[in-house]
Formats: C-alpha cells, sequence, structure tokens
C-alpha cells in the first residue's frame, strides 16, 4: 500500500512534469504574447501530508518591445510638412503683423503664438524616429528652435514694440536655416518659400 510520503513525492513529480510541459509549450508557441497572467501552482510544503498546500507564483517575463522603425522618406517628407507648419504659418503672421504696424498687444499676442508652435515643433521633431540620414540634421533644427524659443519668449512679454522687434531678430539668427535646407533636399522637397505660410 503506498504511504503518504510515496503520494506527495508523486505529486510533485506530476506537477513539475506539467510545468515543464506547459512552459515548452508556451515558449513554442508563435503567437505575441505581452504579459502573460502569472501561474500558480500548488505544491506540498513538506514530504508529510498537509491540509493546505503551498502555493507559489510563476510569473513570465515580459517579451522585449521592438525598437519603432524609422520613416521611410515619402513617410518623413509627409511628418516634417505636418510639423513645421504651424510654425511656419504663426511666424509668417507676426512678420505681416509687424510689417502692419498693428499694435504692441497684438505683436505679443502672436508672439506667443510663435513660441508655442515652436515648443510644439520641437516635441514633435523629437518624437519622430526619422530616417537615419536625417537625424543629425533634424538635431541641429532641434537645438536652434530650442535656443530661439527664449527669445520668442521674451518678445511675447515685451512692453515695447522696439524691444519686441529687437528679440524677433534674435530669434531669426536661429532660424536653423542650413539644417532646413539639408532636410528639404534629402526629403525631395522644394526649399521654404514664406509665400507657402501667408
Amino acid at each position: 500500500m503506498p504511504t503518504a510520503e510515496w503520494i506527495n513525492c508523486g505529486l510533485v513529480r506530476i506537477l513539475a512534469g506539467i510545468l515543464v510541459i506547459a512552459t515548452m509549450v508556451a515558449g513554442c508557441s508563435s503567437d505575441p504574447v505581452d504579459a502573460a497572467p502569472p501561474v500558480a501552482l500548488a505544491l506540498p510544503s513538506s514530504t508529510a501530508a498537509s491540509p493546505e498546500p503551498r502555493v507559489e507564483t510563476v510569473t513570465p517575463s515580459p517579451r522585449a518591445t521592438p525598437s519603432p522603425v524609422p520613416l521611410t522618406v515619402d513617410q518623413a517628407a509627409r511628418r516634417y510638412l505636418g510639423i513645421v507648419r504651424p510654425y511656419n504659418i504663426a511666424l509668417e503672421r507676426l512678420e505681416q503683423a509687424i510689417n502692419g504696424g498693428q499694435p504692441v498687444a497684438v505683436l505679443r499676442r502672436r508672439a506667443a503664438q510663435v513660441a508655442t508652435a515652436n515648443g510644439t515643433q520641437v516635441r514633435h521633431l523629437t518624437d519622430t524616429v526619422w530616417p537615419r540620414a536625417l537625424r543629425g540634421l533634424v538635431g541641429q533644427l532641434k537645438a536652434e528652435s530650442l535656443k530661439a524659443q527664449r527669445h520668442w519668449l521674451l518678445a511675447a512679454r515685451a512692453r515695447a514694440r522696439d524691444a519686441l522687434i529687437q528679440e524677433v531678430l534674435n530669434a531669426a539668427r536661429h532660424d536653423g536655416k542650413p539644417a532646413v535646407g539639408k532636410i528639404r533636399t534629402l526629403l525631395h522637397l522644394e526649399q521654404y518659400d514664406e509665400d507657402d505660410y501667408s
């Protein structure tokens, strides 16, 4: 007649065998599994029979998330134009307001819109996975845009027209024009024309 010790030993072997088979089957699955639920196994806590089995939880490790794929040149061209358009429109409106002799309150509002659009542009340039050939150039454009941002914010707070215009001129020194020209060339886009945004 089998003893309790022999039965417990047999149960442990059976459970261990089931666990090995389940692990092999799960590992061979072609279905993607991001986070499988934990598996609870009831194992006896000793070789002697006990009324309550000890429960151990086994949690599978999550699978690595693949890196995002860089955009194609065509995708990058569309994305680039979508990113820079709001900034270019805000910039053109500010320029028209300055040239049109608008009051300083209007100019401040327009400068604030440029600052907002510039900040958004930098975030979107950063969040996009560009083709390798563009990454350095986009980095240069972002760096210049960040330098210009200080001046856009100062222009938005300027009390006098001359001070506002001076900050606009300071920001314009960081227009990223060399990088922009190369980016547009690599993306097979026409060069920047302010008439496209007026």
